[in-house]
């Protein structure tokens, strides 16, 4: 992705195009190939119900007070956790955010929350959120859960990402949005979006 960026960016030599876009090619087949076939949550608990709940709370509670700290201290002991397990079970922790609503996208605020969390100019909440977004996005699951109720996330994604100073053009941050964006792209209803 970082190759065919800088190639469009004239910052690269186009002489492997040809191999590079067929690894680009290889690679999102790969990745639809494993969002096609996942299988069903067998859940396994890896966290306890009360730990999930106790993170929800804690994220809920750090917005309403504006305690930057605390919010990223929870995406971050989230994100950590999922970091920890297995790849292989990696989904069942990502199904128990998505059971649990830790973004609250099911609530009656729908995408408020996680709109609102997005738009705090904090670049470590920015980038531990993004970095738990990008995690949730693993899944197919995960992306119809980020697109829950509409396509507002997905736009909010993208508007950070074009007033992003062409300073972080390639930094951690650009990279998960850059990820989250190609993870969303799978849903072919977000395509009018991109254009």
């Amino acid at each position: 992705m970082q190759q065919l960026h800088n190639i469009k960016d004239g910052n690269s030599v186009a002489e492997n195009l040809g191999e590079t876009i067929d690894n680009y090619k290889i690679q999102l087949g790969k990745y639809n190939k494993i969002l096609t076939s996942e299988g069903r949550c067998d859940r396994s608990e890896l966290f306890s119900e009360n730990v999930m709940q106790e993170h929800k709370t804690k994220l809920a509670k750090a917005k309403e007070d504006g305690d930057n700290r605390l919010l990223i201290e929870v995406l971050l002991s989230l994100r950590v956790n999922a970091l920890q397990i297995a790849p292989e079970l990696r989904k069942n922790l990502v199904y128990e955010i998505i059971r649990n609503d830790i973004f609250l996208l099911k609530t009656r605020n729908r995408n408020q929350f996680l709109i609102e969390l997005l738009s705090i100019q904090n670049n470590n909440l920015r980038h531990a959120l993004l970095s738990l977004i990008s995690i949730v996005c693993s899944t197919l699951k995960g992306v119809e859960y980020i697109m829950t109720n509409d396509q507002l996330v997905l736009v909010s994604l993208i508007q950070i990402l074009k007033q992003m100073p062409k300073k972080e053009s390639g930094s951690v941050n650009h990279r998960f949005l850059t990820a989250i964006l190609q993870k969303v792209s799978i849903k072919i209803e977000t395509v009018p979006i991109f254009i």
